[in-house]
């Protein structure tokens, strides 16, 4: 017999969260095509392990075509470790042709890995606005925000993020949503001889859908990024 499952208060804390899901799975799945469906996941999940284990106080989980990224607690440095992870996993993802959306929160989340429990505010939070958003990428949660704010890493000054008014899918957009949020410029940081090779291959997978929906959030990833050149974001001038 197994071990009964107890609350255990060490799992429950503030956190870093990022909520990441693959697009396109549900077709591959509707196409019977198991064996594309296993090497996309098989990817993801590699991909998630190599990004992680370089960072101790980085943890990740998985279930179906959803990802999960979280920190130990809610501090600064673990932030920095965060941001790396995330934005990594995302460019290699879409540089493999895999579309993903998410978005990081911060906040409580409760983790417990022997058990595989996983819930909390942070949670909610990050999937409303990761599912939401009619892009591919992902952007930072408000509660991501004001918690960059108390630690000193103001949003606006992040490198690899700028603020805009955040494409919702109709019918999705949060309660109370906050419409204008900093959203992860995709390959600005790895530019080779002046070009974004994230783009190109953001281009490259928009050509090959003929749906327009699909083919809509391509357009509204490529142009946030090709709108927003790499520098300091004003928050005065994003309102």
């Amino acid at each position: 017999m197994s071990a009964e499952v107890h609350f255990d208060e060490n799992c429950h804390q503030t956190r870093w969260l990022g909520c990441f899901d693959l697009l396109g799975t549900r077709q591959l799945i509707n196409t019977g095509n198991y064996i594309g469906i296993f090497c996309v996941y098989a990817r993801a999940v590699e991909e998630a392990k190599r990004r992680t284990e370089k960072w101790a106080k980085i943890r990740h989980t998985c279930f179906s075509d959803t990802f999960l990224i979280y920190s130990e607690d809610d501090s600064a440095s673990d932030f920095a470790a965060m941001d790396m992870v995330a934005r990594w996993f995302v460019h290699f993802l879409i540089m493999a042709r895999i579309p993903v959306r998410g978005a990081v929160a911060c906040g409580d989340f409760f983790a417990d890995c022997e058990h595989s429990l996983y819930f909390g505010k942070a949670l909610v939070e990050a999937y409303e606005y990761g599912e939401a958003q009619d892009r591919l990428g992902y952007l930072l949660c408000p509660s991501a925000v004001a918690r960059l704010d108390a630690v000193g890493l103001s949003a606006d000054a992040r490198l690899n993020y700028a603020y805009s008014d955040v494409p919702f899918a109709e019918g999705k957009e949060p309660a109370n949503a906050i419409k204008r949020l900093p959203g992860c410029l995709l390959g600005r940081w790895v530019m080779i001889n002046g070009e974004n090779q994230c783009l190109s291959r953001l281009r490259e997978m928009m050509g090959e859908s003929k749906d327009a929906r699909i083919v809509r959030k391509y357009k509204n990833t490529i142009e946030f990024v090709e709108n927003n050149p790499r520098r300091l974001v004003n928050r005065d001038s994003a309102k």
